[in-house]
């Protein structure tokens, strides 16, 4: 029958045994963990400066990431896999010196790093940098000055791969001595990172956001319909990216009897819209439509004068553009098929009952389908977003 002693003993010997094999599994995983991650850092500058000292915030930041990086080299073998620098100047001052001080900006902040970290000077000498030198003066009437300092920086992003460096060599006698397990633990890719860290993001990519509202409504009128005294009004409303669908009322309703002139016309349509191409100002290309509309009319320029309703539906095309943020040219013409019903009449002066207008044969309605133009617009377009 065993002892205590004997029983005591066994458990310290598997357990040993245990300690070397966990060991033995652990530095297998270390050694064969590679994993891959992104650092970067953004400075900014007042307006017409690249020194990257004038902002306090500025060596805050870069001294956060050669950090990073120090703790990342210590525990892993970094190899590059890609560092690029961006930069960028606000709209304010000519294209030529923008374009300068972007480069100084970028400049400044790569030879910051350079200067102060072996690390990062080591891996600038290993891999091209992709620069890239931005100017913003296209946006200078687009966006608000308040945004203006946003665009002031200067970006270094490094994408590297990490492969684990070799644990400390121990040897198995050494593990075997010791009465409590060894539990090596693997840092986790995001426990690299500060647990305080805040990483600061430019304000846009200037070349792929410079626009950075969404449609949601254009209201517009016809100028030409407007120089005839045809008061008209559309609402368009985007469905997806290419699709839009619109509706347009059309009410000049005046009548001069004394010079026997009549305009009235009570119209409504409705056009669905495709635009060809999605631009980086959206609703802004060539277009085709079909337009399916209605309405009555009284038309009269002299004595005689036809009153009745019809119905049409023209296939439309068009093209729009903006001439401001918000405000937008837009020209379409449409051809198609109408049908109109209509009676004739003529005005009667100096009756019992006034001036009246009496149809000529009230028992006869004319019908007429034909293939006619049916519009043609010069508009002006007001956008409102979110």
């Amino acid at each position: 029958m065993k002892t205590k002693a004997d029983i005591l003993w066994s458990v310290i010997r598997w357990r040993r045994i245990f300690n070397v094999l966990l060991f033995l599994l652990l530095c297998v995983v270390a050694k064969a963990q590679v994993y891959t991650d992104t650092l970067n850092v953004t400075v900014y500058f007042p307006c017409g400066s690249s020194n990257i000292a004038v902002n306090p915030n500025n060596t805050r930041s870069l001294g956060q990431f050669i950090h990073q990086l120090d703790s990342v080299g210590q525990m892993y073998v970094i190899t590059p896999i890609s560092l690029s620098l961006t930069s960028s100047a606000s709209p304010e001052g000519g294209i030529k010196i923008n374009r300068l001080l972007s480069r100084r900006r970028g400049e400044s902040a790569l030879n910051y790093l350079i200067s102060h970290s072996e690390q990062f000077k080591a891996i600038s000498q290993e891999t091209e940098c992709v620069i890239e030198e931005l100017t913003t003066n296209h946006l200078r009437s687009k966006i608000s000055r308040s945004k203006y300092p946003n665009m002031r920086y200067a970006k270094v992003t490094l994408h590297y791969k990490g492969e684990s460096k070799n644990l400390p060599d121990t040897t198995v006698s050494e593990i075997v001595s010791e009465d409590t397990i060894i539990t090596p633990v693997i840092q986790e890719n995001d426990s690299i990172k500060s647990e305080n860290e805040v990483v600061e993001e430019p304000l846009l990519d200037l070349d792929r956001q410079e626009n950075t509202f969404h449609p949601i409504l254009f209201v517009k009128t016809n100028l030409l319909y407007d120089l005839l005294t045809c008061v008209n009004a559309s609402l368009e409303v985007p469905l997806t990216k290419k699709l839009t669908a619109e509706a347009t009322y059309v009410n000049p309703w005046w009548r001069n009897t004394s010079n026997h002139k009549t305009l009235q016309i009570r119209y409504l349509g409705f056009t669905p819209r495709y635009y060809f191409t999605n631009c980086e100002k959206p609703y802004t290309s060539f277009y085709a439509g079909l337009t399916v509309g209605g309405g009555k009319y009284d038309l009269q320029w002299t004595r005689r004068g036809v009153q009745g309703s019809m119905w049409h539906i023209s296939p439309t095309i068009g093209y729009t553009h903006y001439i401001s943020k918000r405000w937008k040219m837009e020209y379409s013409a449409s051809i198609g098929y109408i049908q109109t019903k209509y009676t004739k009449y003529t005005q009667v002066d100096e009756t019992p009952y006034g001036i009246i207008k009496v149809r000529d044969y009230p028992w006869v309605s004319h019908v007429m389908r034909t293939v006619l133009p049916t519009s043609l617009n010069v508009s002006i377009v007001y956008t409102f977003t979110k």
